[in-house]
């Protein structure tokens, strides 16, 4: 995310006329401050006044307590740009009673860009669209080439000007696009954009984008479920963490014109701090993939996903925050992951069988790809169902650290390869699973482990 900063004016709805100057802050984090020069929330503004012979007395009550420093929702203008600013409460305020102004620190869990949402207004769209990071490594869908010729060849064109020694270009590529089963629209696009300050360098970078169009006006909420289903998928395939990059919302009130009778929809950006943020630079041409798009079905295969996502999204959600969190502990991600098991396949079978069966029926379900890693799945659940235990119900027992890591990140292979298996992926999927160089290291490791259990 590109960090971001202006100077504009702000105002609680219902109080347009007292318009406060003020500093949005967003860093690369996504973390949101509103530095305010004023205070949105008066002392005269906050209790209840009652004027008597000449002489005004305001009473502060509780409930009038409890208001200071919470704003649901605050607009705001940079330039001649509207902003809605969402879910917010005063971090810091320096009041001088004796004089002098007030200063207050805002902070910011939700911005709008673009747009100014009422008091009490649902904030729903026709649409979102969201860049990912590592997207466009998953794909490989070309869109960029480049020649090169050495020096010593002293060719020259047509208008008698020096051949170029370097040429790169953007080729348009297609979009793809897939209906959904509760007839969305999800489409896979391509951005190409000049970069360079077109002095000491000039280049074209290439970015590839999710849009996804509901069949109705949805909730942003709901929207944002299907983005972080597909974040998930790009995550699992390329093993790193596909933080979202850019996010816009689409709503068919807000447009502007192309020409006589022509308009289009100008896109809401949307900025909130992730959980799922990954600080590592791309420093290499390729990444080892986990699978491949193209392994995957394309377009076909991410419709199927988004199909098994959404009816395990809990559990989906709850294994990738043990992928996406950096301070979760080792037994928490072991719990974490069984218990997505567990619910995955309760959900699959509807029966009450103990916690074991659980788990080695998942493993017999994901099939021949799991059973090259624990080879044994009986003596595999035994140990994860007595780690489990220790952990939950506090036994005592503490397995070394080493070996509870291989246990907790079988579990997460083992989910993976259970929602590959309901999405029906390709057998080249599972192929390449089992020869990506983590899930091999892992197999090793845990023969290791169930032979000297």
């Amino acid at each position: 995310m590109k960090p971001f900063e202006g100077q504009g004016h702000w105002w609680l709805l219902g109080d347009e006329e007292r318009r406060l100057p003020g500093t949005l802050k967003i860093n690369a984090a996504g973390d949101v401050e509103l530095h305010i020069i004023g205070s949105l929330s008066p002392f005269d503004l906050l209790g209840d006044s009652v004027t008597k012979n000449g002489i005004t007395e305001t009473v502060f009550t509780e409930e009038s307590a409890e208001k200071v420093g919470t704003y649901p929702r605050i607009h705001g203008i940079i330039g001649t740009t509207a902003y809605t600013l969402e879910d917010c409460f005063q971090k810091r305020a320096d009041r001088n009673l004796l004089g002098g102004v007030p200063t207050e620190v805002v902070h910011v869990n939700q911005v709008f860009k673009g747009v100014f949402y009422e008091e009490g207004e649902e904030v729903v769209a026709s649409g979102i669209s969201f860049t990912l990071k590592y997207l466009s490594y998953w794909v490989l869908k070309g869109g960029l080439s480049s020649s090169f010729r050495f020096p010593e060849r002293q060719l020259e064109a047509r208008d008698g000007a020096p051949e170029p020694r370097f040429s790169v270009y953007g080729h348009e590529v297609q979009p793809e696009s897939a209906n959904l089963a509760d007839s969305s629209e999800l489409r896979l696009r391509q951005h190409l954009v000049l970069t360079g300050d077109g002095v000491t360098c000039q280049g074209i970078k290439q970015s590839y984008y999710y849009h996804y169009d509901p069949p109705s006006l949805s909730p942003m909420d709901t929207l944002l479920e299907v983005a972080s289903d597909l974040q998930d998928l790009v995550s699992i395939a390329t093993n790193r963490t596909a933080q979202f990059d850019e996010v816009n919302f689409y709503h068919p009130d807000v447009k502007f014109k192309l020409g006589e009778g022509r308009f289009a929809l100008r896109p809401i950006e949307f900025h909130a701090r992730w959980t799922a943020v990954d600080d590592a630079p791309v420093k290499i041409s390729r990444i080892p993939l986990v699978f491949g798009y193209k392994e995957f079905g394309g377009m076909d295969g991410v419709a199927a996903w988004l199909d098994v996502a959404r009816k395990h999204r809990t559990s989906l959600g709850r294994v990738m925050s043990t992928r996406y969190s950096k301070s979760m502990s080792v037994s928490d991600r072991l719990l974490n992951r069984a218990a997505s098991l567990e619910s995955f396949d309760r959900t699959l079978h509807g029966d009450s069988i103990d916690f074991g069966a659980r788990m080695s029926r998942c493993a017999n379900y994901a099939g021949g790809t799991f059973m090259e890693m624990v080879k044994d799945r009986r003596k595999w659940s035994q140990l994860v169902k007595g780690d489990r235990d220790d952990i939950a119900h506090n036994l005592g027992r503490n397995r070394e650290t080493s070996e509870q890591v291989f246990l907790a990140d079988s579990l997460y292979w083992l989910f993976v390869l259970c929602l590959l298996k309901e999405s029906k992926a390709s057998r080249d999927v599972f192929r390449a699973v089992k020869e990506y160089g983590d899930y091999s290291w892992l197999c090793r490791k845990m023969s290791g482990l169930l032979a000297s259990s």
